[in-house]
């Protein structure tokens, strides 16, 4: 083996034992230590472009519009989500707040008409009004 070849030897080898136990998933490396949801494209599109909690409601005679507009009086957001203003509070307390208004709002929709259509999986959601309704 000559001075060039060992030269372009050298390289090669490093990046392949750069890149064991790696796998290209998503258009990404993905090593052992990465997160599946960063190689695998459902996932990663969930995480990216979540669903908004608005969307998670269903009712037989609704349309998109009035789902939106009930989830508005219902205290939402307008971009389907919902959240807490006060800055006065601190995280564990805007936490809290988050979760009481969560609550209040699942009950306001389902007082409405809306089923909850997302995943009662899990210590928390299988607490949520929803869940806990849809077990009855």
């Amino acid at each position: 083996m000559n001075i060039l070849t060992i030269k372009a030897f050298v390289p090669g080898a490093a990046l392949i034992v750069t890149l064991s136990g790696c796998t290209i998933g998503n258009g990404r490396i993905c090593g052992p230590l990465t997160s599946p949801a960063y190689c695998d494209r459902e996932a990663y599109q969930k995480l990216v472009h979540p669903t908004p909690t608005r969307d998670e409601w269903e009712k037989a005679s609704a349309n998109s519009d009035e789902r939106k507009k009930d989830w508005i009086d219902c205290r939402g957001d307008l971009d389907g989500g919902y959240s807490i203003s006060d800055s006065e509070l601190n995280g564990r307390e805007i936490l809290e707040a988050a979760g009481i208004k969560f609550d209040e709002m699942q009950v306001c929709m389902m007082k409405k008409g809306y089923r909850y259509t997302s995943s009662c999986k899990g210590e928390i959601a299988s607490q949520f009004p929803a869940c806990k309704a849809r077990n009855r």
